[in-house]
């Protein structure tokens, strides 16, 4: 029996070691589990940063990481906060207003809107992390005008 939809199903991760306008240093290389070089057809993509156990150490580097240089996309973007309830929080910046978003959550951000995130809190213990799902084949940052 023919797979036809075989294609469509992404086993393992495109590792990249970079993103524009992001320096997660601490925790590259970055998993990206959906793009249009995995999947041609893909219009998203999707990286996957996953903390199994939250440890001191994990904890004291993601509190002191800058968050992403604010940057916005000419398509729709997604965070999607996962893991148990409240293991990270992160602070999300959407135009000029700043939010706090814990886990299990999720922001949209259309395009054209300037954002930035970092996490500023997590629970020791705890398993959660973060989905940016992007509504286009590929990343691309557009700079925020200042």
């Amino acid at each position: 029996m023919t797979q036809k939809y075989e294609h469509l199903i992404v086993r393992k991760p495109l590792t990249v070691s970079e993103l524009p306008d992001h320096d997660l240093s601490q925790v590259i290389p970055y998993p990206v589990l959906m793009c249009n070089k995995l999947v041609p057809e893909a219009k998203a993509w999707a990286l996957y940063l996953f903390i199994k156990e939250i440890s001191q150490q994990m904890k004291d580097i993601a509190i002191k990481t800058d968050r992403a240089t604010p940057h916005m996309h000419d398509f729709d973007e997604m965070y999607l906060m996962i893991g148990e309830e409240k293991a990270i929080t992160f602070e999300v910046m959407l135009g000029d207003e700043v939010y706090r978003v814990e886990t299990p959550g999720a922001v949209y951000i259309p395009k054209g809107t300037p954002h930035a995130i970092r996490p500023v809190d997590a629970l020791v213990g705890k398993s959660g992390g973060l989905i940016p799902v992007c509504l286009n084949g590929e990343y691309t940052t557009l700079p925020v005008e200042r």
